[in-house]
């Protein structure tokens, strides 16, 4: 656990004991342990979910380009389904929407697409947001410890119970107190640092992530395109067929 492993190293160097450190900060040390805890699991589930497979998996682009190709959308939504990530989810929605929506135009789906990449990019921020809070709680459930403490020093100090060479406790008391804001910071500056990381790699792999649905969109593009020319063609086609050749009275009508 970071926050304990930083704290044994800070205080083994005095001789003095994690689990007698840990008492001494009194009460409020419990909730800095509790959030030491969830920090802890927030930082190993990010590790997994910010990967490069939880996001965009390489391996996936080029069967998802020959599914588009041969507009099987029922096949690429079965292997999105078969693999779980952001950009398979993304994916999933885009064809689910062009399934029952056949005569959907390109600016449709690109919504579609925008707003479903933009509900995955916040699942990603929101989880590691778990550390920034941490981060900013952890102080201040530091200082307010400290603070407790010395007033209860203060207190006792103007009720006389130090007096003489007794208002030497009055030292001991206050370090005493400081001991969860230590605590405090001990557990904030890996959290942050760790948000920082973890912020930077998710901006990263949603900046990827949005290039490869810019390029599935623009082969949606492409396709949409072909099938309205070879439409027009089509219809072009038939007219003159329609039409019939022109009949001997309009060749040569009667006088």
């Amino acid at each position: 656990m970071v926050y304990s492993f930083i704290l044994d190293k800070l205080v083994n160097s005095g001789g003095v004991q994690l689990v007698e450190l840990f008492e001494k900060g009194g009460v409020l040390m419990w909730p800095l342990l509790i959030l030491s805890f969830i920090a802890f699991m927030v930082l190993v589930v990010s590790l997994w979910t910010t990967r490069e497979g939880a996001v965009l998996p390489m391996r996936l682009i080029a069967p998802v380009e020959s599914y588009i190709r041969r507009k099987d959308y029922a096949g690429l939504t079965d292997l999105c389904e078969q693999s779980d990530s952001s950009f398979t989810r993304t994916l999933c929605v885009i064809m689910m929407f062009l399934q029952r929506n056949p005569r959907a135009n390109i600016d449709e789906v690109r919504e579609v697409a925008t707003a479903e990449g933009s509900r995955q990019a916040n699942m990603l921020t929101r989880q590691i947001s778990w550390l920034a809070d941490i981060g900013g709680i952890a102080p201040m459930i530091g200082l307010l410890g400290t603070v407790i403490g010395m007033m209860r020093t203060f207190t006792e100090m103007a009720a006389g119970n130090f007096e003489g060479v007794k208002q030497m406790q009055m030292a001991s008391g206050i370090s005493e107190a400081m001991i969860t804001t230590a605590g405090g910071l001990a557990l904030a500056i890996p959290c942050m640092l760790f948000y920082v990381i973890f912020r930077n790699r998710i901006q990263k792999r949603i900046t990827d992530m949005e290039a490869a649905i810019t390029h599935i969109l623009s082969l949606i593009s492409l396709q949409m395109n072909r099938e309205q020319r070879m439409g027009n063609i089509a219809q072009r086609g038939v007219i003159p067929e329609e039409m019939g050749t022109p009949s001997e009275e309009m060749l040569h009508p009667s006088v």
